[in-house]
């Protein structure tokens, strides 16, 4: 395999695409345009399409209807680089060390968005404009990083544009280095903030301690009933629709299951808890639910004391959801939940931010078997099927619209550093990417053909 060139990939990251920070819409811009001026050149048709907050890219390029489309999903923005003193070198100016490119967004996604579009720039330089395998279709947004906002109404705004046979992206890990994976499920997110108030303001614990109630102690009561001891999650109906696992999908996470101390290193936590002591690791962190406090708030919390009695306390929660979990639903049984553990004439406010709908895969599609040959093939190691934690809000939007199947092929890895300093990327994985995804787009028409 022979090395891309990397200064499309170093241009781009040198752009600090932030999407949650104001003073970087210029920025955005200035993505937007790296993208749309590199379809053109390429020869594809791109457009800019309105979004809530940013807007998102679209390309296409024809060769010929009677061949198989394939939509390309990838995002352009990134997360704020943190404090510059944790970066070894300035996060958006790309650093290449040991064979690895150092840089915000380098993993995520920019990185292995640009696999796809090399790609098919070498498919166009192997076969012509005129005469690609497949057609190609992208979608890159502008808000992955604050909840994919616009996602669902794009879909449904602009149906025609997203019509493909197979949709596929890059946008998670494999299980370990020259170890290549598919990702088979992804869990959703629903996050709430719960807000207990007592009083219209902070009393003095000396004047009203033994009369007044105190917020903090209710709201503590409501999230301890929230989870047993064993960590199962006590909302009524909450587990009634949860898809189960085929036996072949079981065995593949057993296959991969790490020691915990890989999870304890990894992670740089102290020990193992949050969830069901009796369920795999694998599946504790790629297949069952989760409920856990994100944040949590009342009274003073500055430096020294202050004898009061605080008059509200509020907490943050996030919910992992899985496949057919329905975070609406949830979200109701939740508040029906809390209520019923308020005391009266307690005011009680829950709310609730942007979902993600959880995802899984037909393993059983020929898609996947053509995928896992090609990673096998290509890397030299047996491709598996693995899970995601995490979400990705088109990709269960985009299913549960065309109903298609979608082929997360990660090239990242575990220790990407994704989200947090020194984010970096395999050069080995970005060379490896693109001839693997050359082979299998390549070879898309006689799999479709053969259906």
């Amino acid at each position: 395999m022979t090395s891309p060139p990397l200064d499309l990939l170093t241009d781009f990251l040198k752009i600090p695409s932030v999407s949650s920070q104001p003073e970087h819409l210029p920025d955005m811009a200035a993505a937007r345009e790296f993208l749309v001026n590199l379809f053109n050149s390429m020869g594809f048709t791109s457009k800019v399409l309105p979004s809530e907050v940013h807007p998102a890219v679209y390309a296409s390029l024809f060769s010929d209807p009677s061949k198989p489309t394939i939509l390309v999903y990838g995002h352009y923005d990134v997360q704020p680089p943190g404090a510059p003193s944790s970066w070894t070198t300035p996060p958006f100016e790309p650093d290449i060390r040991k064979e690895r490119i150092y840089a915000r967004g380098a993993a995520d996604n920019k990185g292995q968005l640009l696999i796809h579009i090399l790609t098919v720039k070498d498919l166009i330089a192997k076969y012509g404009l005129d005469n690609l395998p497949v057609n190609f279709k992208f979608i890159i947004e502008g808000e992955e990083e604050i909840g994919s906002l616009s996602v669902e109404k794009l879909i449904t705004q602009y149906p025609d544009l997203f019509a493909a046979d197979y949709v596929f992206l890059s946008d998670t890990e494999m299980v370990a280095p020259g170890e290549p994976s598919i990702d088979i499920t992804m869990r959703g997110c629903v996050d709430f903030e719960i807000t207990v108030q007592t009083g219209s303001h902070d009393l003095h614990s000396g004047q009203f301690g033994g009369l007044a109630p105190n917020p903090a102690f209710i709201l503590t009561h409501i999230l301890n009933k929230l989870r047993n001891g064993r960590g199962r999650i006590q909302i009524p109906r909450f587990y009634e629709d949860i898809v189960p696992l085929s036996p072949k999908e079981l065995s593949d996470f057993r296959h991969l299951e790490p020691k915990a101390s890989e999870i304890l290193k990894e992670g740089h936590f102290y020990y193992l808890g949050g969830g069901e002591p009796g369920i795999s690791l694998n599946r504790r962190r790629w297949s069952e639910p989760t409920l856990d406090i994100t944040g949590l708030d009342s009274g003073y919390t500055g430096p020294g004391t202050k004898t009061i009695i605080p008059n509200t306390a509020s907490a943050k929660i996030s919910l992992r959801l899985v496949p057919s979990q329905d975070p609406r639903k949830i979200y109701r049984s939740f508040v029906d939940f809390v209520q019923k553990l308020i005391p009266k004439n307690t005011v009680c406010s829950v709310s609730r931010t942007a979902v993600a709908m959880p995802y899984k895969a037909d393993s059983a599609h020929p898609v996947y078997s053509l995928a896992k040959d090609i990673l096998t093939d290509t890397f030299g190691h047996h491709a598996v099927f693995t899970g995601q934690g995490g979400s990705i809000g088109f990709i269960p939007a985009i299913a549960g619209y065309y109903h298609i199947p979608c082929v997360l092929i990660g090239f990242g890895l575990p220790d990407d550093n994704v989200h947090a300093p020194n984010e970096h990327f395999s050069l080995e994985n970005f060379t490896g990417g693109i001839a693997a995804m050359t082979k299998i787009y390549s070879r898309l028409p006689a799999l479709t053909s053969a259906k």
